[in-house]
């Protein structure tokens, strides 16, 4: 099968920036991949999805609409072991196979439908309800594996006077903003457990399913289910207040509205 499509020119650049050693052979790699995979699920790909640092395509097969998503990070099949907890639960699209090659991480997965994300709906406060019903499930659920700790992660960011890695249209919190965070972070490790959490739950991972939302692209490390409740509030806010949102959610879920608002502090400061 000839396969046409090329990873995009801004995710060429971004994975540079990211990991320099290796992204020209993860590039050409991968396109040359996406063959084999195609060819093993009789897929025609269609399209290639928006992605920062992935090469994500859409295809059409025999048994129904398939993503195909290729990924750099090292981290790629923590990130994998996390997308199949969370599709057993019902709030991620199912995984049909992991494929670890030399350079990534393949994931294929089935293809959400209407599949919007919930950054272009432009959600509100009222979409609480809807982001409830997804982490519900999450709650008291082990990490699948031994994962990296999701406040380690947080503390280099806090930590770091040159993090490059920002949120849009944000620059590195000044430095008594971040020493407050940081304290706030050694009281929530203290009083916390890490189990299953995605670790990004932004609007841009968060698709609109047919029968609610589904979370893709975890982060791949262990956390808590406040944490993700908190960036989800962060995230959709608008002109709200990020911490009464979290309190809402807090109540619906059933998990401690203190401990997310402290996570909201600690991830607006930290950029996430």
């Amino acid at each position: 099968m000839n396969i046409r499509l090329r990873i995009p020119a801004d995710v060429v650049r971004a994975v540079a920036d990211r990991w320099p050693d290796g992204a020209a052979e993860w590039g050409t790699s991968a396109e040359r991949e996406l063959s084999t995979i195609c060819t093993r699920y009789r897929a025609t790909p269609r399209t290639v999805m928006p992605a920062r640092y992935g090469f994500v395509v859409a295809s059409d097969t025999p048994t129904g609409p398939l993503i195909m998503r290729a990924s750099p990070d090292p981290a790629g099949p923590q990130q994998a072991m996390v997308s199949r907890t969370l599709a057993s639960l019902g709030i991620a699209p199912k995984v049909h196979e992991v494929v670890s090659t030399t350079t990534g991480t393949w994931v294929i997965m089935d293809r959400v439908r209407p599949g919007d994300h919930l950054t272009d709906c432009r959600p509100g406060p009222d979409a609480s309800a809807a982001l409830a019903a997804m982490l519900r499930p999450m709650v008291g659920q082990p990490a699948p594996c031994p994962m990296p700790s999701l406040a380690d992660w947080l503390q280099g960011r806090l930590e770091d006077d040159d993090l490059a890695d920002l949120a849009p249209n944000r620059s590195v919190a000044p430095l008594h903003q971040r020493r407050n965070a940081l304290a706030i972070l050694k009281d929530l490790r203290a009083g916390g457990k890490d189990g299953l959490c995605h670790g990004d739950a932004s609007s841009g991972n968060i698709l609109i399913g047919g029968n609610g939302l589904m979370l893709i692209d975890p982060r791949g490390m262990s956390g808590e289910v406040e944490y993700d409740a908190a960036v989800a509030a962060l995230k959709i806010a608008g002109q709200a207040r990020p911490g009464d949102i979290a309190e809402r959610l807090s109540r619906q879920i059933g998990i401690d509205a203190e401990r997310t608002r402290a996570w909201v502090a600690v991830a607006d400061v930290a950029r996430v």
